[in-house]
């Protein structure tokens, strides 16, 4: 019968206490060690930091930090040394494996500076066999793994593991809105040193560059085969080739107007951009939301004001608003897909004699609604109006 053990007050300190880390000194040397899929996808539903935040909770430091040293040699190569610092029993002391003496004593005179790349915890189980949880991968995939030894024991090595699993997931699940909520931290800049912007806007101007650039030949096999089958013959009768044509009547245009969408998304994107990271301090207050007041459009008129880097004459010029006015017309009417927008012919019968109107006929458009009758040219004046 096992005896009994004081568990603590806090679920964390039981888990410390019938879980225990090991010291470096009982650590063992040259192991190998078992992966352990057990609950697998629920574990990796936390992120890498969340598991360094609860097991430093429970634990303190790692039993094991992996480090790399660089060095440059006189010949101006970069050398990468690795590492592996190991917490002893005094506060703030680690034992230094894998370096020479001269780089150690580098090191402990701060003249070289390790760079953590990867920890581990080792944790003894309660009939002796031992857990390892860390990172690899520059501390980018989280692991739990089983050490092995010898085979005598294994059975309920791996049964203790499963507990330990579940008792070190309860954890997780009672803390997971606690302890990483990165949209929270995000807004709030809590502990936040560096974020990584995705280039929307560099992403969306190259597609439609690119999207341009194949525009014209995609196409022309597009309306290749539109005109396959000549609907003012028989072959309007022919229920095939009908929808034939019916089927590239309404995908002709599609490379036009996708290198156009991708275009005003730039614009869109480099303008919102511009705000995110120029606008000035006085405009960042939280109630005043200068973001979700202001259109695109304002956001385009007030930019010089609102921002900062830009001159006295930066203002944008009324051509220019009024160009870009009619690109967000024709962008809205695109996305939107109005009924007005799209009504394409009107239908007259005279004396028994049927004619057909075309509405864009009837209207001053910057760019026909309907995409079958855009042309390269069309993107070309978008792209000037976006460039501008």
């Amino acid at each position: 019968m096992e005896k009994p053990t004081d568990l603590g007050f806090k679920f964390k300190d039981k888990i410390a206490k019938r879980y225990v880390a090991i010291d470096s000194a009982d650590m063992p040397t040259d192991y190998d060690k078992r992966p352990i899929d057990y609950r697998n996808d629920e574990v990796a539903k936390y992120d890498v930091v969340f598991w360094h935040r609860l097991l430093r909770k429970i634990y303190d430091e790692p039993t094991e930090i992996e480090c790399e040293i660089k060095s440059v040699s006189h010949e101006g190569q970069t050398n990468i040394q690795t590492a592996f610092f190991r917490k002893t029993q005094e506060e703030s002391n680690w034992r230094v494996i894998g370096i020479d003496e001269t780089l150690a004593s580098a090191i402990g005179s701060g003249n070289i500076k390790p760079f953590p790349v990867n920890w581990k915890y080792l944790i003894k189980l309660p009939s002796g066999g031992i857990v390892e949880l860390g990172t690899k991968d520059k501390a980018t995939i989280f692991y739990i793994a089983q050490v092995v030894f010898t085979e005598k024991h294994e059975y309920n090595y791996r049964k203790e593991a499963k507990k330990f699993i579940n008792t070190i997931l309860d954890e997780a699940n009672r803390l997971k809105g606690q302890l990483f909520n990165p949209v929270k931290e995000f807004e709030n800049q809590e502990g936040l040193s560096l974020y990584l912007l995705f280039n929307v806007y560099l992403s969306n101007y190259q597609s439609a560059n690119t999207m341009l650039g194949i525009a014209e030949s995609q196409e022309a096999v597009l309306r290749e085969e539109f005109l396959r089958y000549d609907a003012r013959t028989s072959d309007l009768f022919d229920q095939e080739k009908n929808k034939h044509i019916d089927q590239h009547m309404l995908t002709c245009g599609m490379f036009f107007c996708s290198a156009i969408s991708y275009f005003f998304m730039a614009l869109e994107g480099f303008i919102n951009l511009v705000y995110h990271a120029f606008l000035k301090q006085r405009f960042r207050d939280k109630n005043f939301r200068t973001e979700q007041r202001l259109d695109l459009e304002q956001k385009l008129r007030f930019m010089p004001s609102l921002c900062q880097g830009f001159g006295e004459d930066s203002d944008i010029s009324s051509s220019s608003i009024e160009k870009f006015r009619r690109l967000k017309k024709y962008r809205n009417s695109l996305f939107h897909s109005n009924i007005e927008d799209s009504l394409k012919s009107l239908c007259f019968v005279e004396n028994g004699f049927l004619y057909n109107y075309d509405m864009d006929a009837h209207k001053d458009r910057f760019l026909s609604s309907h995409k079958i009758k855009l042309t390269v040219q069309d993107v070309i004046e978008v792209k000037n109006i976006v460039d501008e």
